[in-house]
């Protein structure tokens, strides 16, 4: 059986956890079936629980030692970009205003969404047509509700991917800003405004993509105060000017502004190299 390895910390968390997840249930259902139920069925669930317990342990490792890569690198990264905030330029203007095509951000982050979904359902139809040409062929489609029952298994195996999109615009329609205004001594994003003093720490993304592994979608900005956080979607982190992702040109220029931004109002803006 050939084992699939992922590179990155986020990647290898996820499926740690999905597994460690799939292993206790495995465990659980197989303590019932042993008391109660099947003893044969409970050693196979028993069975199913330690090759997922020993998947969880395998991608822990990985969660582990991509971490310590990935923390390095970022060290190193920020310190880099530290020294280039060192050199002050006295010209700089200490208000600074961005307007994000909202409309046409969220028009793209549609027409990504329907054209996944419509390639999902093409896919599915597919497999349903493939299988029941193979049961044809072979003669083992004896009744009409095979096909219905293949049929709902195809629709079944879409619904993941489809809700999956759909939480994904949602969560991007909801949450990108319009203006982001850059004041001394204040942030205002779109009607709310925040004093320098009031805010304990801003994590951006990155204006490029340092960790291609990253399962993230988004290029986001979390402003972390006391009173709770706030996160704010920019765009897709594998948007470009050349495709139909939502893509924001400003972007690069709006990470070093709210880093200049960040040291002259003593706000710590953390630049999350490997997201």
């Amino acid at each position: 059986m050939i084992v699939r390895l992922y590179k990155g910390k986020k990647i290898n968390k996820m499926l740690c956890l999905f597994f460690l997840f799939s292993a206790l249930i495995s465990l659980i259902a197989a303590g019932v079936c042993a008391l109660a139920i099947d003893s044969a069925a409970g050693y196979t669930l028993c069975i199913l629980a330690m090759i997922a317990g020993g998947f969880s342990l395998l991608y822990g490792v990985l969660w582990l030692i991509y971490g310590r890569m990935e923390r390095k690198k970022e060290l190193e990264l920020r310190e880099t970009l530290e020294g280039q905030n060192a050199i002050d330029d006295p010209y700089r203007l200490d208000y600074r205003e961005f307007i994000l095509p909202k409309a046409a951000l969220i028009k793209k982050a549609g027409t990504r969404a329907r054209s996944i979904v419509r390639w999902t359902g093409i896919v599915a139809l597919a497999v349903f047509v493939l299988i029941g040409i193979i049961q044809l062929a072979c003669g083992s489609l004896k009744s009409p509700r095979q096909l219905l029952y293949m049929f709902l298994f195809c629709v079944l195996i879409m619904i993941p991917g489809i809700l999956i999109q759909f939480c994904l615009y949602l969560k991007y329609d909801q949450s990108v800003p319009s203006r982001i205004l850059l004041f001394p001594g204040k942030l205002v994003i779109d009607n709310m405004t925040l004093s320098a003093n009031e805010i304990r720490e801003i994590r951006v993304s990155p204006s490029q993509i340092f960790n291609r592994n990253s399962p993230d979608v988004f290029r986001e900005m979390l402003i972390l105060t006391e009173a709770g956080k706030a996160k704010y979607r920019i765009d897709y982190r594998t948007g470009t000017a050349f495709n139909e992702l939502p893509f924001w040109e400003e972007y690069g220029q709006f990470t070093a502004a709210l880093s200049e931004w960040g040291i002259k109002n003593n706000v710590p803006v953390t630049v999350s190299y490997m997201a």
